[in-house]
């Protein structure tokens, strides 16, 4: 018999208010939480959010570890999240940001769509894009 678990990650808000979670999460280390980045990045949707801040704190030391998950959110239709996302975590590191993430970036900043348009993400992009430590 298959006993199926429904673990609550309780360093994962669940709601915008859910401050208790960021201290969880926040003593963390980054390998106990890795598999759950979709989820976090989620909370960075709004950055007005109360939790949205700790959660940018806590990922942007792995901003190349979790290029994978960055690269989904750059492919989404949600411009402020990926406006957000942008300046918030990406423009955030002091790191040399992977090859792949900064083609999504110059790829938003060159051929936005109305949406990356309308929200400013194309702007976000290019001013990221700018930056000689990030981009070289």
């Amino acid at each position: 018999m298959i006993r199926i678990m429904n673990e609550k990650k309780e360093y994962i808000p669940t709601n915008v208010y859910d401050v208790d979670a960021i201290k969880k999460l926040r003593v963390l280390p980054f390998e106990a939480v890795k598999a759950d980045v979709p989820k976090l990045l989620e909370w960075l949707k709004d950055i007005h959010w109360p939790v949205a801040q700790g959660v940018a704190e806590y990922l942007l030391p792995y901003i190349n570890e979790i290029n994978e998950e960055l690269l989904v959110v750059l492919n989404t239709n949600d411009g402020m999240w990926k406006y957000f996302m942008i300046y918030k975590l990406i423009g955030g590191s002091n790191k040399r940001l992977n090859p792949e993430l900064i083609l999504a970036l110059r790829n938003i900043a060159d051929n936005p769509t109305p949406i990356e348009l309308e929200d400013l993400v194309d702007e976000a992009a290019r001013d990221i894009l700018m930056n000689k430590i990030l981009c070289g």
